[in-house]
């Protein structure tokens, strides 16, 4: 069950990137990364998780394998999270910080600041220019 809700959640994805311009590859298995997308301008090194609670557990080893392929591969790396029935948040690796009794992974919640998919791509407006569009 966990298996198809993860695919799931990195088909969802990759459909909303390709609406945004972009080629998305799948890797089967995750030996790497869960997704690698790119349109020329921008690359991204996506590691997708799912959950149907308000947090998940990101180990270092995945993070580990996420900044090593990212940086051979020369794309930016991304921690995507698809709260089921809620809404996907993602991450930038720097700003997550470690946490539990051993200190080896890293808790993400609905509380931890995150960005939208937009934000990632830099194609979010800010308040400035929502305003400024209404005001025309």
């Amino acid at each position: 069950m966990r298996y198809r809700r993860g695919a799931s959640a990195e088909r969802e994805l990759i459909r909303s990137l390709e609406k945004r311009g972009f080629a998305v590859v799948r890797s089967a298995g995750s030996k790497k990364v869960d997704l690698v997308a790119g349109n020329g301008e921008m690359y991204l090194c996506i590691e997708v998780k799912s959950t149907t609670g308000d947090r998940i557990y990101f180990s270092d080893e995945d993070m580990d394998k996420l900044l090593s392929f990212s940086s051979s591969f020369g794309g930016r790396p991304v921690i995507a999270v698809k709260f089921i029935n809620r809404s996907w948040r993602f991450f930038a690796p720097e700003e997550l910080i470690k946490s539990g009794k051993n200190g080896k992974n890293y808790r993400i919640s609905l509380d931890t600041p995150g960005m939208t998919l937009d934000g990632v791509l830099g194609r979010q407006k800010s308040l400035v220019e929502v305003f400024n569009v209404e005001e025309s």
